[in-house]
Protein backbone atom coordinates (compact mmCIF):
# COMPACT_ATOMS: atom_id res chain seq x y z
CA UNK A 1 0.00 0.00 0.00
CA UNK A 2 2.78 2.42 0.90
CA UNK A 3 4.61 1.62 -2.33
CA UNK A 4 1.42 2.37 -4.26
CA UNK A 5 1.00 5.71 -2.49
CA UNK A 6 4.62 6.61 -3.28
CA UNK A 7 4.02 5.64 -6.89
CA UNK A 8 0.95 7.87 -7.02
CA UNK A 9 2.93 10.74 -5.54
CA UNK A 10 5.42 10.45 -8.39
CA UNK A 11 2.49 10.41 -10.82
CA UNK A 12 1.09 13.64 -9.36
CA UNK A 13 4.49 15.31 -9.57
CA UNK A 14 4.84 14.23 -13.21
CA UNK A 15 1.38 15.59 -14.00
CA UNK A 16 2.36 18.89 -12.40
CA UNK A 17 5.54 18.90 -14.47
CA UNK A 18 3.45 18.43 -17.61
CA UNK A 19 1.73 21.66 -16.64
CA UNK A 20 5.08 23.42 -16.21
CA UNK A 21 6.38 22.19 -19.58
CA UNK A 22 3.12 23.12 -21.32
CA UNK A 23 3.21 26.62 -19.85
CA UNK A 24 6.78 27.25 -21.01
CA UNK A 25 6.01 25.80 -24.45
CA UNK A 26 3.03 28.15 -24.85
CA UNK A 27 4.17 31.35 -23.12
CA UNK A 28 7.95 31.09 -23.11
CA UNK A 29 10.35 32.01 -20.31
CA UNK A 30 10.37 35.81 -20.55
CA UNK A 31 7.08 36.16 -18.65
CA UNK A 32 8.76 34.48 -15.65
CA UNK A 33 11.30 37.29 -15.30
CA UNK A 34 10.02 39.20 -12.22
CA UNK A 35 11.64 42.49 -13.29
CA UNK A 36 10.34 42.39 -16.88
CA UNK A 37 6.93 44.11 -16.98
CA UNK A 38 6.66 45.45 -20.55
CA UNK A 39 4.57 42.43 -21.56
CA UNK A 40 1.97 43.44 -18.97
CA UNK A 41 1.47 46.98 -20.29
CA UNK A 42 -0.91 48.15 -23.00
CA UNK A 43 -2.87 44.91 -22.64
CA UNK A 44 -6.27 45.90 -21.20
CA UNK A 45 -7.28 43.66 -18.30
CA UNK A 46 -3.76 42.30 -17.92
CA UNK A 47 -2.51 45.85 -17.40
CA UNK A 48 -5.29 46.44 -14.87
CA UNK A 49 -4.08 43.47 -12.80
CA UNK A 50 -0.46 44.60 -12.85
CA UNK A 51 -1.04 48.29 -12.17
CA UNK A 52 -3.50 47.41 -9.42
CA UNK A 53 -0.67 45.57 -7.69
CA UNK A 54 1.77 48.45 -8.34
CA UNK A 55 -0.48 51.07 -6.73
CA UNK A 56 -1.39 48.74 -3.87
CA UNK A 57 2.27 47.97 -3.22
CA UNK A 58 3.16 51.66 -3.02
CA UNK A 59 0.41 52.49 -0.52
CA UNK A 60 0.69 52.55 3.26
CA UNK A 61 -0.42 49.53 5.26
CA UNK A 62 -4.02 49.73 6.44
CA UNK A 63 -6.52 47.54 8.19
CA UNK A 64 -8.11 45.68 6.49
CA UNK A 65 -4.83 44.89 4.80
CA UNK A 66 -6.18 44.75 1.25
CA UNK A 67 -7.07 48.45 1.03
CA UNK A 68 -5.31 51.34 -0.70
CA UNK A 69 -6.25 54.99 -1.31
CA UNK A 70 -3.93 55.30 -4.31
CA UNK A 71 -6.50 54.23 -6.92
CA UNK A 72 -9.67 56.18 -6.08
CA UNK A 73 -8.19 58.94 -3.94
CA UNK A 74 -9.35 59.97 -1.37
CA UNK A 75 -11.50 56.83 -1.09
CA UNK A 76 -10.11 53.44 -0.14
CA UNK A 77 -10.54 50.52 -2.52
CA UNK A 78 -9.71 46.83 -2.23
CA UNK A 79 -7.12 44.95 -4.23
CA UNK A 80 -9.91 42.40 -4.77
CA UNK A 81 -11.45 44.76 -7.35
CA UNK A 82 -8.30 45.08 -9.44
CA UNK A 83 -8.14 41.29 -9.97
CA UNK A 84 -4.50 41.36 -8.91
CA UNK A 85 -4.64 37.91 -7.23
CA UNK A 86 -5.07 39.44 -3.77
CA UNK A 87 -3.22 36.89 -1.64
CA UNK A 88 -0.11 37.26 -3.80
CA UNK A 89 -0.43 41.05 -3.73
CA UNK A 90 -0.48 41.03 0.08
CA UNK A 91 2.32 38.47 0.31
CA UNK A 92 4.67 40.39 -1.98
CA UNK A 93 3.77 43.70 -0.38
CA UNK A 94 5.12 42.24 2.87
CA UNK A 95 8.34 41.44 0.99
CA UNK A 96 8.32 44.76 -0.86
CA UNK A 97 11.28 46.32 1.03
CA UNK A 98 13.61 43.61 -0.30
CA UNK A 99 12.11 43.41 -3.80
CA UNK A 100 13.35 45.42 -6.79
CA UNK A 101 11.41 48.57 -7.74
CA UNK A 102 9.92 46.78 -10.73
CA UNK A 103 8.44 43.43 -9.76
CA UNK A 104 5.73 41.24 -11.26
CA UNK A 105 4.45 37.85 -10.12
CA UNK A 106 1.89 37.14 -12.84
CA UNK A 107 4.11 34.87 -14.92
CA UNK A 108 4.84 32.73 -11.86
CA UNK A 109 1.14 32.65 -11.02
CA UNK A 110 0.55 31.30 -14.53
CA UNK A 111 3.12 28.52 -14.32
CA UNK A 112 2.01 27.56 -10.80
CA UNK A 113 -1.60 27.39 -11.99
CA UNK A 114 -0.68 25.13 -14.91
CA UNK A 115 1.20 22.86 -12.50
CA UNK A 116 -1.77 22.73 -10.13
CA UNK A 117 -4.12 21.97 -13.04
CA UNK A 118 -2.02 18.91 -13.81
CA UNK A 119 -1.76 17.93 -10.14
CA UNK A 120 -5.47 18.10 -9.28
CA UNK A 121 -6.61 16.53 -12.55
CA UNK A 122 -4.36 13.54 -11.82
CA UNK A 123 -5.74 13.33 -8.27
CA UNK A 124 -9.29 13.29 -9.62
CA UNK A 125 -8.64 10.63 -12.26
CA UNK A 126 -6.81 8.38 -9.78
CA UNK A 127 -9.77 8.72 -7.40
CA UNK A 128 -11.74 6.90 -10.15
CA UNK A 129 -9.00 4.22 -10.44
CA UNK A 130 -7.92 5.32 -13.92
CA UNK A 131 -4.65 3.62 -14.89
CA UNK A 132 -1.51 5.64 -14.24
CA UNK A 133 -0.43 6.12 -17.85
CA UNK A 134 -3.97 7.09 -18.82
CA UNK A 135 -4.04 9.51 -15.90
CA UNK A 136 -0.79 11.09 -17.00
CA UNK A 137 -2.06 11.56 -20.55
CA UNK A 138 -5.48 12.62 -19.29
CA UNK A 139 -3.97 15.46 -17.28
CA UNK A 140 -2.87 17.08 -20.56
CA UNK A 141 -6.51 17.75 -21.45
CA UNK A 142 -6.93 19.83 -18.29
CA UNK A 143 -3.58 21.60 -18.59
CA UNK A 144 -4.22 22.88 -22.13
CA UNK A 145 -7.97 23.25 -21.80
CA UNK A 146 -9.26 25.97 -24.15
CA UNK A 147 -10.90 27.53 -21.09
CA UNK A 148 -7.54 28.00 -19.36
CA UNK A 149 -5.82 29.28 -22.51
CA UNK A 150 -8.65 31.76 -23.06
CA UNK A 151 -8.40 33.18 -19.53
CA UNK A 152 -4.74 33.04 -18.62
CA UNK A 153 -3.18 36.50 -19.14
CA UNK A 154 -6.54 37.91 -20.17
CA UNK A 155 -8.41 37.68 -16.87
CA UNK A 156 -5.34 36.35 -15.13
CA UNK A 157 -6.77 35.43 -11.72
CA UNK A 158 -9.56 33.56 -13.48
CA UNK A 159 -6.91 31.40 -15.15
CA UNK A 160 -6.57 29.61 -11.81
CA UNK A 161 -9.00 26.83 -12.69
CA UNK A 162 -7.20 24.58 -10.24
CA UNK A 163 -9.63 26.08 -7.70
CA UNK A 164 -12.47 24.41 -9.59
CA UNK A 165 -10.55 21.14 -9.88
CA UNK A 166 -9.70 21.21 -6.17
CA UNK A 167 -13.39 21.54 -5.23
CA UNK A 168 -14.29 18.71 -7.64
CA UNK A 169 -11.58 16.54 -6.10
CA UNK A 170 -12.87 17.12 -2.56
CA UNK A 171 -16.36 16.31 -3.85
CA UNK A 172 -15.41 13.02 -5.54
CA UNK A 173 -13.62 11.98 -2.34
CA UNK A 174 -16.94 12.26 -0.49
CA UNK A 175 -17.48 8.54 0.02
CA UNK A 176 -14.11 8.13 1.76
CA UNK A 177 -13.83 11.43 3.62
CA UNK A 178 -17.21 12.83 4.60
CA UNK A 179 -17.21 11.20 8.05
CA UNK A 180 -13.73 12.59 8.72
CA UNK A 181 -14.94 15.95 10.08
CA UNK A 182 -11.51 17.45 10.71
CA UNK A 183 -10.30 16.75 7.18
CA UNK A 184 -13.44 18.00 5.44
CA UNK A 185 -13.63 21.13 7.60
CA UNK A 186 -10.00 21.89 6.77
CA UNK A 187 -10.36 21.28 3.02
CA UNK A 188 -13.50 23.36 2.57
CA UNK A 189 -12.18 26.04 4.91
CA UNK A 190 -9.04 26.43 2.78
CA UNK A 191 -11.16 26.69 -0.37
CA UNK A 192 -13.37 29.29 1.33
CA UNK A 193 -10.35 31.40 2.29
CA UNK A 194 -8.81 31.13 -1.17
CA UNK A 195 -11.97 32.16 -3.04
CA UNK A 196 -11.75 35.94 -2.42
CA UNK A 197 -7.96 35.68 -2.25
CA UNK A 198 -7.92 34.51 -5.89
CA UNK A 199 -11.19 35.67 -7.47
CA UNK A 200 -14.74 35.88 -6.11
CA UNK A 201 -16.22 34.38 -9.29
CA UNK A 202 -15.01 31.03 -8.02
CA UNK A 203 -17.53 31.31 -5.15
CA UNK A 204 -20.60 29.89 -6.97
CA UNK A 205 -18.43 27.35 -8.82
CA UNK A 206 -16.86 25.89 -5.69
CA UNK A 207 -20.07 26.51 -3.76
CA UNK A 208 -22.04 24.25 -6.10
CA UNK A 209 -19.83 21.27 -5.20
CA UNK A 210 -19.91 22.20 -1.52
CA UNK A 211 -23.72 22.07 -1.61
CA UNK A 212 -23.54 18.74 -3.43
CA UNK A 213 -21.08 17.46 -0.83
CA UNK A 214 -23.38 18.36 2.07
CA UNK A 215 -26.51 17.02 0.34
CA UNK A 216 -24.73 13.77 -0.46
CA UNK A 217 -23.95 13.32 3.25
CA UNK A 218 -27.60 13.77 4.18
CA UNK A 219 -28.68 11.25 1.54
CA UNK A 220 -26.19 8.64 2.73
CA UNK A 221 -26.96 9.10 6.41
CA UNK A 222 -30.72 9.25 5.68
CA UNK A 223 -31.16 11.87 8.39
CA UNK A 224 -30.20 15.42 9.21
CA UNK A 225 -27.03 15.67 11.25
CA UNK A 226 -25.64 19.07 12.20
CA UNK A 227 -22.04 17.89 11.83
CA UNK A 228 -22.66 17.36 8.11
CA UNK A 229 -23.12 21.15 7.86
CA UNK A 230 -19.65 21.82 9.30
CA UNK A 231 -17.91 21.91 5.88
CA UNK A 232 -20.36 24.62 4.80
CA UNK A 233 -19.87 26.57 8.02
CA UNK A 234 -16.10 26.29 7.61
CA UNK A 235 -16.24 27.43 3.97
CA UNK A 236 -18.60 30.33 4.71
CA UNK A 237 -16.76 31.61 7.78
CA UNK A 238 -13.34 31.52 6.09
CA UNK A 239 -14.85 33.20 3.02
CA UNK A 240 -16.15 36.01 5.23
CA UNK A 241 -12.87 36.42 7.16
CA UNK A 242 -10.75 36.42 3.99
CA UNK A 243 -13.03 38.92 2.23
CA UNK A 244 -13.01 41.19 5.29
CA UNK A 245 -9.22 41.12 5.69
CA UNK A 246 -8.78 41.93 2.01
CA UNK A 247 -11.13 44.91 2.29
CA UNK A 248 -13.97 43.47 0.25
CA UNK A 249 -16.58 44.97 2.58
CA UNK A 250 -14.84 48.35 2.83
CA UNK A 251 -15.04 49.43 -0.80
CA UNK A 252 -17.68 51.79 -2.17
CA UNK A 253 -18.59 49.59 -5.13
CA UNK A 254 -21.43 50.67 -7.42
CA UNK A 255 -24.07 48.07 -8.27
CA UNK A 256 -24.55 47.67 -12.01
CA UNK A 257 -27.00 45.33 -13.73
CA UNK A 258 -25.43 45.98 -17.15
CA UNK A 259 -24.20 42.79 -18.77
CA UNK A 260 -26.54 40.41 -16.96
CA UNK A 261 -27.93 38.15 -19.67
CA UNK A 262 -25.57 39.59 -22.28
CA UNK A 263 -22.61 37.72 -20.73
CA UNK A 264 -24.43 34.40 -20.45
CA UNK A 265 -23.64 30.93 -21.75
CA UNK A 266 -25.07 30.25 -25.18
CA UNK A 267 -26.34 26.67 -25.33
CA UNK A 268 -24.11 26.08 -28.36
CA UNK A 269 -21.08 26.90 -26.20
CA UNK A 270 -19.68 23.37 -25.94
CA UNK A 271 -19.37 23.25 -29.74
CA UNK A 272 -18.64 26.90 -30.55
CA UNK A 273 -14.90 27.02 -31.17
CA UNK A 274 -14.58 30.83 -31.49
CA UNK A 275 -11.21 30.69 -33.20
CA UNK A 276 -9.79 27.71 -31.29
CA UNK A 277 -10.37 24.85 -33.74
CA UNK A 278 -8.63 23.84 -36.93
CA UNK A 279 -11.49 21.51 -37.86
CA UNK A 280 -14.72 23.33 -36.95
CA UNK A 281 -16.21 26.72 -37.65
CA UNK A 282 -17.46 29.30 -35.17
CA UNK A 283 -21.20 29.36 -34.52
CA UNK A 284 -23.34 32.50 -34.25
CA UNK A 285 -24.17 33.98 -30.85
CA UNK A 286 -27.16 35.97 -29.63
CA UNK A 287 -24.94 38.64 -28.07
CA UNK A 288 -21.27 39.45 -28.66
CA UNK A 289 -20.55 39.44 -24.90
CA UNK A 290 -21.41 35.75 -24.71
CA UNK A 291 -17.70 35.10 -25.14
CA UNK A 292 -17.84 35.02 -21.31
CA UNK A 293 -19.57 31.66 -21.68
CA UNK A 294 -16.85 30.23 -23.93
CA UNK A 295 -16.85 26.48 -23.28
CA UNK A 296 -15.43 24.72 -26.35
CA UNK A 297 -14.60 21.11 -25.50
CA UNK A 298 -12.22 20.19 -28.33
CA UNK A 299 -12.06 17.41 -30.93
CA UNK A 300 -10.27 14.94 -28.64
CA UNK A 301 -12.96 15.25 -25.98
CA UNK A 302 -15.68 14.84 -28.61
CA UNK A 303 -14.18 11.46 -29.55
CA UNK A 304 -13.85 10.42 -25.92
CA UNK A 305 -17.50 11.35 -25.34
CA UNK A 306 -18.45 8.69 -27.88
CA UNK A 307 -16.50 6.17 -25.77
CA UNK A 308 -18.36 7.40 -22.69
CA UNK A 309 -21.68 6.94 -24.46
CA UNK A 310 -20.72 3.39 -25.47
CA UNK A 311 -19.75 2.59 -21.88
CA UNK A 312 -23.06 3.84 -20.50
CA UNK A 313 -25.08 1.95 -23.13
CA UNK A 314 -23.26 -1.30 -22.34
CA UNK A 315 -23.64 -0.76 -18.60
CA UNK A 316 -27.36 -0.08 -18.78
CA UNK A 317 -28.36 -2.61 -21.45
CA UNK A 318 -26.52 -5.46 -19.74
CA UNK A 319 -27.98 -4.46 -16.39
CA UNK A 320 -24.51 -4.43 -14.93
CA UNK A 321 -24.28 -0.80 -13.63
CA UNK A 322 -22.49 -1.86 -10.43
CA UNK A 323 -20.52 1.38 -10.41
CA UNK A 324 -23.65 3.47 -10.83
CA UNK A 325 -25.52 1.66 -8.06
CA UNK A 326 -22.57 1.89 -5.69
CA UNK A 327 -22.07 5.63 -6.19
CA UNK A 328 -25.62 6.72 -6.92
CA UNK A 329 -25.66 9.44 -4.22
CA UNK A 330 -22.49 11.09 -5.54
CA UNK A 331 -23.75 10.82 -9.12
CA UNK A 332 -27.14 12.31 -8.21
CA UNK A 333 -25.70 15.27 -6.32
CA UNK A 334 -23.04 15.79 -8.99
CA UNK A 335 -25.75 15.93 -11.66
CA UNK A 336 -27.74 18.39 -9.55
CA UNK A 337 -24.65 20.60 -9.10
CA UNK A 338 -23.94 20.49 -12.84
CA UNK A 339 -27.57 21.24 -13.71
CA UNK A 340 -27.62 24.19 -11.33
CA UNK A 341 -24.43 25.57 -12.87
CA UNK A 342 -25.83 25.21 -16.41
CA UNK A 343 -29.01 27.05 -15.41
CA UNK A 344 -26.95 29.77 -13.71
CA UNK A 345 -24.62 30.09 -16.71
CA UNK A 346 -27.32 30.18 -19.39
CA UNK A 347 -29.63 32.56 -17.51
CA UNK A 348 -31.52 34.76 -17.29
CA UNK A 349 -31.56 35.09 -21.09
CA UNK A 350 -31.48 31.57 -22.52
CA UNK A 351 -30.20 31.42 -26.12
CA UNK A 352 -29.20 29.01 -28.86
CA UNK A 353 -27.02 30.34 -31.67
CA UNK A 354 -28.46 33.77 -32.53
CA UNK A 355 -31.94 32.95 -31.25
CA UNK A 356 -33.54 33.92 -27.95
CA UNK A 357 -35.33 30.88 -26.51
CA UNK A 358 -36.84 32.44 -23.39
CA UNK A 359 -36.14 34.75 -20.47
CA UNK A 360 -36.00 32.89 -17.16
CA UNK A 361 -37.03 35.82 -14.96
CA UNK A 362 -37.74 39.54 -15.14
CA UNK A 363 -37.78 40.06 -11.38
CA UNK A 364 -35.93 43.30 -10.64
CA UNK A 365 -35.05 42.15 -7.12
CA UNK A 366 -33.61 38.83 -8.29
CA UNK A 367 -31.82 40.55 -11.15
CA UNK A 368 -30.20 43.00 -8.72
CA UNK A 369 -28.60 40.26 -6.64
CA UNK A 370 -27.92 38.06 -9.65
CA UNK A 371 -25.91 40.87 -11.20
CA UNK A 372 -23.25 40.43 -8.50
CA UNK A 373 -22.09 37.65 -10.84
CA UNK A 374 -23.35 39.28 -14.01
CA UNK A 375 -20.90 37.37 -16.26
CA UNK A 376 -22.99 34.27 -15.65
CA UNK A 377 -21.49 32.42 -18.62
CA UNK A 378 -18.37 31.70 -16.57
CA UNK A 379 -20.36 29.30 -14.40
CA UNK A 380 -20.19 26.72 -17.18
CA UNK A 381 -16.48 26.07 -16.56
CA UNK A 382 -16.94 23.36 -13.88
CA UNK A 383 -19.37 21.55 -16.18
CA UNK A 384 -16.67 21.42 -18.86
CA UNK A 385 -14.31 19.74 -16.42
CA UNK A 386 -16.99 17.28 -15.34
CA UNK A 387 -17.40 16.35 -19.02
CA UNK A 388 -13.62 15.88 -19.30
CA UNK A 389 -13.61 13.62 -16.25
CA UNK A 390 -16.59 11.55 -17.40
CA UNK A 391 -15.14 11.13 -20.90
CA UNK A 392 -11.69 10.03 -19.67
CA UNK A 393 -12.97 7.75 -16.88
CA UNK A 394 -15.59 6.10 -19.10
CA UNK A 395 -12.98 5.46 -21.80
CA UNK A 396 -10.90 3.59 -19.24
CA UNK A 397 -13.89 1.59 -17.99
CA UNK A 398 -15.16 0.81 -21.48
CA UNK A 399 -12.19 -1.36 -22.42
CA UNK A 400 -12.29 -3.14 -19.07
CA UNK A 401 -15.91 -4.09 -19.79
CA UNK A 402 -15.15 -5.19 -23.35
CA UNK A 403 -12.42 -7.54 -22.11
CA UNK A 404 -14.34 -8.46 -18.95
CA UNK A 405 -15.12 -12.08 -19.85
CA UNK A 406 -11.43 -12.87 -20.00
CA UNK A 407 -10.29 -10.24 -17.50
CA UNK A 408 -7.20 -12.04 -16.24
CA UNK A 409 -6.06 -13.01 -19.69
CA UNK A 410 -6.69 -9.60 -21.29
CA UNK A 411 -6.22 -7.32 -18.30
CA UNK A 412 -3.08 -5.74 -19.75
CA UNK A 413 -4.67 -5.56 -23.20
CA UNK A 414 -7.60 -3.52 -21.84
CA UNK A 415 -5.23 -1.05 -20.20
CA UNK A 416 -3.08 -0.83 -23.35
CA UNK A 417 -6.06 -0.20 -25.64
CA UNK A 418 -7.45 2.42 -23.26
CA UNK A 419 -4.07 4.14 -23.17
CA UNK A 420 -3.73 4.15 -26.96
CA UNK A 421 -7.22 5.58 -27.40
CA UNK A 422 -6.70 8.41 -24.90
CA UNK A 423 -3.26 9.14 -26.37
CA UNK A 424 -4.73 9.46 -29.88
CA UNK A 425 -7.51 11.67 -28.55
CA UNK A 426 -4.96 13.82 -26.73
CA UNK A 427 -3.07 14.32 -30.01
CA UNK A 428 -6.35 15.21 -31.74
CA UNK A 429 -7.12 17.70 -28.99
CA UNK A 430 -3.75 19.42 -29.30
CA UNK A 431 -3.90 19.40 -33.10
CA UNK A 432 -7.37 20.94 -32.95
CA UNK A 433 -6.29 23.92 -30.80
CA UNK A 434 -2.69 24.13 -32.00
CA UNK A 435 -3.34 27.29 -34.01
CA UNK A 436 -4.49 29.12 -30.89
CA UNK A 437 -1.56 27.80 -28.88
CA UNK A 438 0.79 29.14 -31.54
CA UNK A 439 -0.95 32.53 -31.37
CA UNK A 440 -0.38 32.66 -27.63
CA UNK A 441 3.31 31.94 -28.07
CA UNK A 442 3.66 34.66 -30.70
CA UNK A 443 1.92 37.13 -28.38
CA UNK A 444 3.76 36.38 -25.13
CA UNK A 445 7.06 34.55 -25.75
CA UNK A 446 9.04 37.31 -27.57
CA UNK A 447 10.40 40.15 -25.46
CA UNK A 448 8.56 43.46 -25.87
CA UNK A 449 9.22 47.10 -25.09
CA UNK A 450 6.42 49.32 -23.84
CA UNK A 451 6.26 52.79 -25.38
CA UNK A 452 4.34 55.38 -23.39
CA UNK A 453 1.79 57.35 -25.43
CA UNK A 454 2.73 60.48 -23.46
CA UNK A 455 5.60 62.06 -25.40
CA UNK A 456 4.74 65.78 -25.31
CA UNK A 457 7.13 68.05 -23.42
CA UNK A 458 4.26 69.03 -21.14
CA UNK A 459 4.31 65.58 -19.52
CA UNK A 460 8.04 65.92 -18.89
CA UNK A 461 7.54 69.32 -17.29
CA UNK A 462 4.70 67.97 -15.15
CA UNK A 463 6.82 65.01 -14.07
CA UNK A 464 9.43 67.43 -12.74
CA UNK A 465 6.86 69.33 -10.67
CA UNK A 466 7.51 68.27 -7.07
CA UNK A 467 4.20 69.62 -5.73
CA UNK A 468 2.03 67.21 -7.76
CA UNK A 469 0.45 64.39 -5.74
CA UNK A 470 -2.82 63.49 -7.45
CA UNK A 471 -4.01 62.85 -11.02
CA UNK A 472 -7.74 63.41 -11.59
CA UNK A 473 -9.25 61.79 -14.67
CA UNK A 474 -12.26 64.08 -15.03
CA UNK A 475 -14.40 62.05 -17.52
CA UNK A 476 -14.83 59.35 -14.81
CA UNK A 477 -15.03 56.66 -17.49
CA UNK A 478 -12.93 53.65 -16.55
CA UNK A 479 -13.51 50.77 -18.97
CA UNK A 480 -10.93 51.83 -21.55
CA UNK A 481 -7.19 51.79 -22.19
CA UNK A 482 -6.89 55.56 -21.72
CA UNK A 483 -7.22 55.38 -17.97
CA UNK A 484 -4.72 52.50 -17.80
CA UNK A 485 -2.15 54.47 -19.79
CA UNK A 486 -2.71 57.46 -17.51
CA UNK A 487 -2.42 55.21 -14.47
CA UNK A 488 0.95 53.94 -15.70
CA UNK A 489 2.21 57.53 -16.09
CA UNK A 490 0.77 58.47 -12.68
CA UNK A 491 2.43 55.50 -10.99
CA UNK A 492 5.79 56.24 -12.58
CA UNK A 493 5.56 59.78 -11.23
CA UNK A 494 4.32 58.84 -7.75
CA UNK A 495 0.80 60.28 -8.18
CA UNK A 496 -2.48 58.85 -6.97
CA UNK A 497 -5.47 58.24 -9.25
CA UNK A 498 -9.03 59.38 -8.59
CA UNK A 499 -10.44 56.48 -10.60
CA UNK A 500 -9.23 53.24 -12.14
CA UNK A 501 -10.39 50.30 -14.20
CA UNK A 502 -12.05 48.33 -11.39
CA UNK A 503 -13.86 45.00 -11.65
CA UNK A 504 -16.73 46.88 -9.98
CA UNK A 505 -17.09 50.60 -10.56
CA UNK A 506 -16.46 52.96 -7.66
CA UNK A 507 -18.65 56.06 -7.18
CA UNK A 508 -16.06 58.85 -7.57
CA UNK A 509 -18.05 61.62 -9.27
CA UNK A 510 -18.63 63.57 -6.04
CA UNK A 511 -14.94 63.50 -5.10
CA UNK A 512 -13.96 64.52 -8.63
CA UNK A 513 -16.24 67.56 -8.57
CA UNK A 514 -15.02 68.47 -5.08
CA UNK A 515 -11.40 68.51 -6.23
CA UNK A 516 -12.34 70.58 -9.31
CA UNK A 517 -14.02 73.20 -7.11
CA UNK A 518 -11.16 73.23 -4.62
CA UNK A 519 -8.02 72.84 -6.75
CA UNK A 520 -4.49 73.40 -5.56
CA UNK A 521 -0.94 72.77 -6.75
CA UNK A 522 -1.07 69.09 -5.77
CA UNK A 523 -3.68 68.24 -8.44
CA UNK A 524 -3.28 67.50 -12.13
CA UNK A 525 -6.61 67.39 -13.99
CA UNK A 526 -6.88 65.48 -17.28
CA UNK A 527 -9.78 66.12 -19.70
CA UNK A 528 -10.82 64.95 -23.12
CA UNK A 529 -11.22 67.78 -25.62
CA UNK A 530 -14.98 67.48 -26.21
CA UNK A 531 -15.79 67.99 -22.51
CA UNK A 532 -13.25 70.56 -21.38
CA UNK A 533 -15.30 73.58 -22.53
CA UNK A 534 -17.69 73.26 -19.58
CA UNK A 535 -14.77 73.66 -17.17
CA UNK A 536 -13.23 76.69 -18.88
CA UNK A 537 -14.14 78.98 -15.97
CA UNK A 538 -13.00 76.79 -13.08
CA UNK A 539 -9.80 78.78 -12.49
CA UNK A 540 -7.31 76.37 -14.10
CA UNK A 541 -4.59 76.82 -16.70
CA UNK A 542 -5.23 74.47 -19.63
CA UNK A 543 -2.68 72.87 -21.97
CA UNK A 544 -3.00 70.40 -24.82
CA UNK A 545 -0.78 67.32 -24.72
CA UNK A 546 -1.01 64.21 -26.94
CA UNK A 547 -4.71 64.67 -27.58
CA UNK A 548 -5.63 65.36 -23.95
CA UNK A 549 -6.23 68.63 -22.18
CA UNK A 550 -4.49 68.98 -18.83
CA UNK A 551 -5.44 71.53 -16.21
CA UNK A 552 -3.29 72.92 -13.38
CA UNK A 553 -3.45 75.75 -10.86
CA UNK A 554 0.07 76.77 -11.83
CA UNK A 555 1.46 77.95 -15.15
CA UNK A 556 3.71 75.87 -17.38
CA UNK A 557 6.28 77.00 -19.92
CA UNK A 558 4.08 75.78 -22.78
CA UNK A 559 1.43 77.78 -24.62
CA UNK A 560 -2.02 77.57 -23.02
CA UNK A 561 -4.96 75.90 -24.73
CA UNK A 562 -7.01 78.29 -26.90
CA UNK A 563 -10.71 77.64 -26.29
CA UNK A 564 -11.73 80.09 -29.00
CA UNK A 565 -9.94 78.04 -31.65
CA UNK A 566 -12.40 75.15 -31.27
Amino acid sequence: MRRERDSDSVLYILSAMIGVVAFIAIYGLNVLNPVYDDWLLGQGDLTQHYLGWCFYRRGDWTFPVGLTDNLAYPSFTSVIFTDSIPFLAVFFKVLSPVLPDTFQYFGWWGIASFALHGFFSAKILRAFSVKKMQTLIGSVFFVVSPLVIERMFKHTALGGHWMILASIYVFVRHGKDYRNCKKTILCWGILGALTPAVHLYFLPMCGAFLCGYILCGFIKEKRLQWKLLLPGISFGSMLFVSTYLLGGFSTRAVSNDKGLGECSFNLNGFFNEKGYSRFFHALPMYHELQYEGFAYLGLGIFVLISAAAAFLIIELTKNRSRCIRKNWAEILTGVLAAFGLVVFAASPVVTWNDRLLFVLTDSSTLTHYWSIFRSTGRMIWPVNYLIYIIAIVCNAKLWEIIFDENRHRYKNTAAAVGTVVIAVCCLLQIADISGKLAEQRVQFAPKKTYDSPFQDDIWRELAERESLRHLVWVPNSFENKEILALAKWAHDNMLTMNNFYFARGIGVAEDTQSSLHNPDDTYLFVFVRDMVQEYADCGLHFYEADGYIVGTTFELEQEEYDFDAF
